[in-house]
């Protein structure tokens, strides 16, 4: 069943079956401001941090479904009927009013026609300023006269997410409301800065008046008894004008239009950061709705110019539009967020998981190298000394804060460094490995060599520069290793859940192989002969223990418990076949090309469903502590046999350096969302976004997909479309252009910018091979194994022509 569709043009998700089985996210805000929302308006709103700053209120996993949100209801004066303009909360049935839910990148439209009124409202954040514009348009269509009123709602968030869900002896007692001069003004007076404004101005300047225009008290605007789907406010068609310190607070404004036959008004409503004041500030420039245009084309080149990095053009419209669009969109905000904002991980904590940051920051410095540098220095703050990187952390925690005016009962707790600095016993082995890669990516993408001379402290004392913090963390992982010489599980590796009862794991120890040959390749580059031979020969090291007590003769183990257990083996009855550790034999590099091969085979026999690939198989059905808490996990769930989409493209990756093509764009197509678009029903989740996992062949629901946006499993579909099947990847000092396509594709083409110059970029495949350079040109003059980084502000053509490589 199909919902909506593909706008390409437009770069928008346009869903006109508002029906849908789930909620379908996105996200506004691109700087401090920002927030979630589904649909039907349903979602979120804060500044800076949505555990601590969260403005606007969400009740998760709740009946009625996702709300309250950001809604505007329309009302008919002369017959008293009303509606939103998104489908809910009114909800108006579906055969006699049109809504519509256009997704864009950082804005979101929501369109209705009902009884002879068309409108919209579109949600999106200026990129300079910390306010919430709500753009409203109406448009008459019946050709009579429409006396009108359009009413606002939102309910405001008491800051604290515990403030929110159950200290209410607090929080009913410590925020106030008023209304003045037009602006709705929430204060929080436990907070030395606290203050939200709510306001709006319409297209004759006029702003709401007396008290029958506006309500700060929840209560009052709904009623008692009553939801979001009939307030008694709109049922009445006046406001009662309620404020008050103490109670629960809401943004209800009520503006009383006339529309002439065929005639049209626009109006902007505002929620911003800060006090009555600087609402009247922000409203006086919105007031002047070319501001409000302006704004919203400025978003528009934001965005236009991280997407204008690379574009293709291949015989994949799938590939197409998710590389081009949506899977990037998804990666930056990964990047801009973190993962702790959606309608599944709703705010309740925050900070930087240290694997995930490491990971999003990697596959995104082309679009946001800024951003990236800044989350790479966060993690370098967030290693210890002894080369470990904290799971979970504040990067608060490592930055000088001002000491708060007064105190209040409820404040951003502080660390010492004995409270942030957990011991070894809850590291977990793969963290900090992902650092290293990530930085190389970001310097090979920027050509900013100095990077590795700055000084960062360690997070628990001292300091020293990147390249010793790269050290650290591969010392660390040297020295943490079991009685076969594999590494250590310690708390846990990339999978959380199999934790091996503190045993040795094939992930940790080919995810470190990876690292050193990272690493040694940087240290050639560098100059720094010593480091690169000493660590090339533990590299080598880490690779011969690999091969000897991880090969089973079919594929990859992919752990030893602490009792001397191996799992993941043709022994096993129940986890035979992990992906993790056979797509890493072969991406690390540790695999010899025949062992590769084969182990890939048993990925495609054992793990391989329609949807995409398992993370395991079979799936776990007996309980088995040992192993972990995977084998505790429902069969076909998460990380006990679900589709776990994060280490899919690992398999891509892999395929593509086997030279295999068509089985890389086969379990590509698999579960690329975009060709899930007509199968909702099975799917539900999102078709623009790669979601956390899908459910697997053991589990009733198998093809449900669930967690969209906040998850690596984004930037890793970015990261192996574009680095591994497609080949364009940045060196030290050239482009790389190694592609690993589908025997049948005819070639493609590239439009990729780096380090400010242009490559426009035609791979032909006369041929039909998969793999395989055999001509390359450079502005015409052939070019030798890479195209050389040429100068800033030049446009280049580069023509690649696939075939029998000539030596």
């Amino acid at each position: 069943m199909k919902y909506g569709y593909f706008d390409n043009e437009s770069r928008e998700y346009v869903i006109e079956k508002v029906d849908l089985p789930t909620s379908w996210t996105n996200y506004i805000g691109v700087k401090d401001m920002a927030g979630v929302f589904n649909h039907t308006a349903g979602g979120y709103l804060w500044y800076k941090t949505p555990e601590y700053h969260r403005i606007s209120r969400f009740r998760a996993n709740a009946a009625p479904m996702d709300r309250p949100g950001h809604y505007l209801y329309i009302r008919d004066d002369d017959t008293g009927e009303y509606w939103s303009l998104s489908w809910q909360p009114v909800g108006k049935p579906l055969d006699k009013a049109k809504y519509t839910c256009r997704h864009g990148l950082s804005y979101t439209t929501y369109q209705c026609e009902y009884n002879g009124v068309a409108g919209e409202q579109t949600l999106f954040i200026p990129i300079e300023d910390a306010v919430e514009l709500w753009d409203v348009k109406l448009r008459d269509t019946s050709g009579r006269k429409r006396n009108l009123s359009i009413f606002s709602y939102m309910e405001f968030s008491y800051h604290h997410i515990e403030m929110d869900n159950k200290n209410f002896q607090m929080s009913l007692y410590s925020c106030g409301s008023s209304y003045k001069d037009g602006v709705i003004e929430m204060d929080p007076f436990y907070e030395p800065e606290g203050w939200q404004f709510f306001t709006y101005i319409d297209q004759d300047g006029e702003t709401a008046g007396g008290k029958e225009d506006y309500d700060c008290l929840r209560d009052t605007f709904l009623g008692l008894y009553r939801t979001e789907t009939n307030p008694i406010a709109v049922e009445k068609g006046v406001c009662s004008g309620s404020e008050e310190l103490g109670g629960n607070h809401c943004g209800g404004l009520r503006r009383k239009i006339s529309i002439e036959a065929g005639g049209a008004f626009r109006m902007v409503f505002m929620l911003g950061e800060g006090d009555r004041e600087t609402g009247k500030k922000l409203r006086a420039k919105y007031g002047d709705f070319s501001a409000v245009d302006a704004s919203r084309a400025a978003l528009a080149d934001f965005w236009d110019k991280k997407l204008a990095k690379l574009q293709i053009e291949t015989p994949s419209q799938g590939m197409n539009t998710m590389v081009n669009i949506w899977t990037l969109y998804q990666s930056e905000i990964n990047v801009m967020f973190s993962r702790f904002a959606s309608f599944i991980e709703v705010g309740g904590r925050t900070g930087l998981g240290y694997r995930d940051t490491a990971q999003d920051a990697m596959c995104a410095p082309h679009s946001n190298p800024e951003k990236c540098r800044s989350r790479i220095v966060e993690l370098l703050k967030g290693l210890t000394s002894k080369g470990y990187g904290l799971h979970l952390f504040q990067p608060e925690w490592f930055e000088e804060r001002k000491p708060d005016p007064f105190k209040s009962p409820t404040v951003v707790p502080r660390f010492d460094k004995s409270q942030m600095v957990h011991g070894l016993e809850d590291a977990c082995a793969d963290d900090a490995l992902w650092l290293v890669p990530s930085i190389v990516e970001y310097i090979k993408e920027t050509g900013d060599f100095g990077f590795v001379d700055e000084v960062f402290t360690y997070a628990d004392a001292g300091e020293g520069t990147v390249y010793e913090h790269m050290i650290k963390i591969l010392d660390f992982s040297a020295e943490q290793v079991g009685q076969t010489g594999v590494c250590k599980g310690l708390r846990a590796d990339w999978n959380d859940c199999l934790n091996l009862g503190g045993g040795e794991s094939a992930m940790v120890s080919f995810l470190h192989h990876w690292a050193l040959v990272n690493f040694v390749e940087l240290a050639k580059r560098l100059g720094r002969t010593a480091d690169a031979e000493k660590y090339a020969e533990l590299a080598e090291k880490v690779k011969a223990v690999c091969e000897k007590e991880l090969w089973n003769g079919e594929w990859y183990t992919r752990g030893i418990t602490a009792s001397g257990r191996k799992i993941g083996t043709p022994q096993n009855e129940e986890g035979k076949v992990f992906m993790e550790s056979n797509t890493w034999a072969v991406m690390s590099g540790a695999a010899s090309y025949e062992h590769g091969v084969k182990a890939m085979d048993a990925v495609d026999k054992w793990l391989y469903t329609e949807y995409g690939l398992m993370l395991n198989a079979p799936s776990f059905t007996k309980i088995d502590d040992e192993i972990g808490f995977a084998t505790r996990v429902y069969p076909g769930v998460k990380e006990n046999g679900a589709i776990f989409s994060h280490p899919n493209p690992w398999a891509w990756c892999a395929e593509a350096m086997l030279g295999r093509g068509d089985r890389a764009m086969k379990f590509y197509d698999a579960i690329c969302p975009y060709n899930q678009n007509d199968k909702i029903e099975i799917r539900e989740a999102e078709p623009y976004s790669t979601c956390q996992f899908v459910m697997g062949k053991d589990h009733t629901a198998f093809g449900r997909a669930r967690h969209p946006f906040m998850t690596g499993s984004g930037g890793w579909s970015y990261f192996a479309a574009t680095r591994y099947m497609l080949g364009l990847r940045p060196g030290f000092d050239a482009l790389i252009i190694d592609p690993c396509i589908p025997a049948g594709w005819k070639g493609f083409t590239a439009r990729r910018v780096w380090r400010d110059a242009v490559y426009e970029i035609t791979v032909e495949n006369p041929n039909g091979v998969s793999k395989g350079v055999k001509e390359c040109y450079l502005n015409g003059t052939p070019a030798r194994g890479a195209v050389p980084a040429q100068p800033a502000g030049s446009v280049n053509t580069v023509r690649v022509v696939l075939g029998t490589v000539q030596k």
